[in-house]
């Protein structure tokens, strides 16, 4: 708890078979989500995440000492960046502290952290879903549901099923999470897991896509509009750190259904001319509440 009153919350969750780890934060109406990740190849694991105050998070982790070092940096909607290091301190078992430092313009920490907190490890024996602003608020910029819904790709979100002539099974799923700041993307093809994080850019209208999957590999996007159409332009690179490009193009057949084209990307950087794989997916209602 805070000297103000507010309690703060900070959470961690293995997603994707143990190659990504989920994590939050809620302070009162702040919320932030993210995603950390280890890079093909080796590395420090790195993350990225959005806050529900329109604020792009991205940053590396450290070992240091005991605990670990978070070194961030924070772009606000109006493009502005500010530097931080938040330092991970393991107290016991189940006692951490997370302090707060700013960062000069010569990339030195400060002396005295901006706040430091003891946080004591919950053991609820339910998940809870993740908490997101009670209420939506105006803003004076473009968040990433504004863009979604001047494109008209409302119809998107959802989760969805389709299945290939071998009868394997698709999963899909897109969710608005902070505010509709961001969005969390999911696939799940028998094993096979991707988690993923969609963002618009501060102080633009770019929207990109980043995530990982359960056998190692990174993949990053940009989202765009062909003619009627969703394209997402995917660049993949696998555990052993080659790369390869493609493109997914979503097409609306119906609010129930759309097709999914798969091509792959030329070496001059073009699409190529035949899809390889088109799927069907078809709309899955809502789970019914628990009674």
């Amino acid at each position: 708890t805070m000297d103000e009153g507010q309690q703060a919350r900070s959470g961690f969750t293995w997603a994707a078979d143990q190659c990504v780890v989920l994590n939050d934060l809620h302070v009162g109406d702040f919320c932030y989500q993210g995603m950390i990740m280890l890079p093909p190849g080796g590395g420090d694991a790195f993350d990225q995440g959005a806050d529900s105050r329109g604020g792009i998070w991205k940053g590396t982790w450290q070992p240091e000492g005991d605990g670990l070092v978070r070194r961030v940096e924070h772009t606000s909607p109006d493009g502005r960046t500010r530097k931080g290091e938040i330092v991970y301190t393991q107290v016991d078992a189940d006692t951490i502290t997370i302090a707060v430092y700013p960062v000069d313009d010569l990339g030195a920490r400060g002396a005295e952290p901006w706040n430091k907190l003891t946080y004591k490890r919950q053991k609820d024996k339910t998940p809870q879903a993740p908490v997101t602003t009670a209420a939506a608020r105006a803003t004076d910029y473009q968040k990433l549901g504004d863009l979604v819904a001047e494109g008209g790709y409302e119809w998107m979100i959802g989760k969805w099923l389709a299945q290939d002539d071998e009868g394997r099974t698709y999963e899909l799923e897109y969710k608005p999470i902070l505010d509709m700041h961001a969005a969390q993307a999911s696939v799940k093809i028998g094993d096979f897991q991707y988690v993923g994080m969609i963002l618009s850019l501060p102080n633009s209208q770019e929207i990109v896509d980043f995530g990982a999957d359960s056998t190692g590999g990174i993949w990053k996007s940009t989202w765009e509009q062909d003619n009627s159409d969703a394209l997402n332009r995917i660049e993949y690179t696998r555990p052993d750190g080659s790369t390869v490009k493609m493109q997914h193009v979503f097409v609306k057949v119906s609010s129930e259904e759309m097709k999914v084209r798969q091509y792959r990307v030329e070496t001059d950087g073009t699409r190529g001319a035949r899809s390889g794989s088109d799927l069907t997916f078809k709309r899955q209602k809502p789970a019914a509440p628990a009674k």
